[in-house]
């Protein structure tokens, strides 16, 4: 059965944009505030389920299509999505979770899973076992820590952080693949699949960080004929997005809390031993920015910028502030560079393409802002775009 074009779009679009239009239960009292691992969950399932769908969907007799030769197939790309979750989900539980997957734990051999019955079996399973412990652990377990390697490299950070991680690898990876097979089901030109879905991939990593509910209910703007989209465009809205989250969350914090950490508060169990404070959370922020964003435009690192956490010799509140505003203007300018004829091209030292160093400036981002929001309130201070107008 030959698989219409139109149809994968609208797999494409349901995924970009499952958290822009995503609904709560229609028997959710809006009164009530979920849990963080009610939420959490609820995430889980949806970018999961959606995975489950779209491999029972495809045919199997194009299940081991790819693009290019050294790419993964349809089939290897779900197995490795789900191989990795399983990792996640052992690390958050403390012991072994799923399959034997051989040697190259996120890469199974082909041969290990070959029908698309075992393979969808595969993810149910996942997500199955991963939503069991997000519930079995409840919010105690979103606030425990551990070591985590990532492609910002290794650090202390909560379980919280790792359920991100996985959802949004799980949704990179369904999106990356479905625009490869878009484009050579419907043999369009590179730069019109981009300037199509780009928009919606951007606001769905976007809103995933926090978004508003005023924000999920404004219906999508229409381009002007006049000035059809663009690829930098897109990217300077969500780069301003961001940077006005992150900026009023950092200036709402007191300069005598600035260097606030949990591990003062002595939680037991907590385990917050070595996390970062405030202040210096907001210098990874721009630290990262920096890192991610200057190979774009060929810019130089700021003086005394050596690693993620930034620079010692930034201590006060309008010191760090400064070093943050800049990291963004940084962003700004290379947001403008980017283009559907340079996208796919790998800045000199970097091992990604500057579409990937672009949008991953921007979830980085929102992945601390989720942190800053705790740190406020642990202080017991509303974050910025939480608050009602009477506060």
């Amino acid at each position: 059965m030959k698989r219409h074009p139109l149809a994968l779009g609208i797999t494409l679009f349901a995924l970009a944009g499952t958290s822009l239009y995503a609904q709560g239960p229609a028997s959710q009292s809006p009164g009530r505030v979920r849990s963080r691992a009610e939420e959490t969950l609820e995430w889980w399932n949806q970018i999961g389920n959606k995975l489950i769908a779209m491999a029972k969907d495809f045919p199997e007799d194009k299940y081991h299509f790819k693009v290019q030769k050294d790419q993964r197939t349809f089939a290897q790309n779900l197995v490795h999505v789900a191989a990795v979750d399983y990792d996640l989900i052992g690390r958050v539980a403390g012991s072994r979770m799923g399959p034997d997957f051989g040697k190259d734990k996120h890469n199974p051999p082909p041969d290990l899973y070959k029908t698309k019955a075992d393979i969808v079996k595969l993810l149910e399973s996942a997500v199955a076992d991963g939503a069991a412990v997000i519930k079995q652990q409840g919010d105690a377990g979103l606030d425990q820590s551990m070591p985590f390697g990532w492609e910002t490299g290794r650090h202390t950070v909560h379980v919280s952080y790792i359920w991100l991680s996985g959802i949004e690898h799980s949704r990179i990876q369904a999106l990356a693949f479905l625009l490869q097979r878009l484009k050579e089901v419907i043999q369009m030109k590179p730069a019109q699949i981009v300037l199509l879905f780009v928009p919606f991939m951007l606001t769905a990593v976007a809103t995933g960080g926090g978004a508003s509910s005023s924000t999920l209910a404004r219906p999508p703007q229409s381009p002007s004929p006049e000035q059809p989209p663009t690829l930098a465009a897109a990217l300077e809205r969500d780069i301003t997005a961001v940077e006005k989250r992150i900026v009023d969350i950092a200036e709402a914090m007191p300069e005598d809390k600035f260097n606030f950490s949990p591990e003062s508060l002595n939680i037991p169990g907590a385990d917050y031993k070595g996390v970062r404070s405030f202040a210096v959370q907001v210098k990874h922020i721009a630290a990262s920015n920096y890192f991610i964003w200057s190979p774009l435009i060929g810019e130089k690192l700021p003086e005394g910028l050596k690693d993620g956490n930034g620079p010692e010799v930034l201590k006060t509140k309008a010191e760090i502030m400064k070093f943050l505003k800049d990291s963004f203007a940084l962003g700004h300018r290379a947001a403008a560079t980017l283009t559907a004829e340079n996208m796919l091209q790998t800045p000199e030292k970097s091992k990604s393409t500057r579409l990937r160093l672009a949008t991953f400036g921007v979830a980085h981002a929102y992945n601390h802002y989720g942190q800053m929001v705790e740190y406020l309130r642990m202080n017991g201070i509303v974050p910025p775009a939480s608050r009602t107008k009477s506060d």
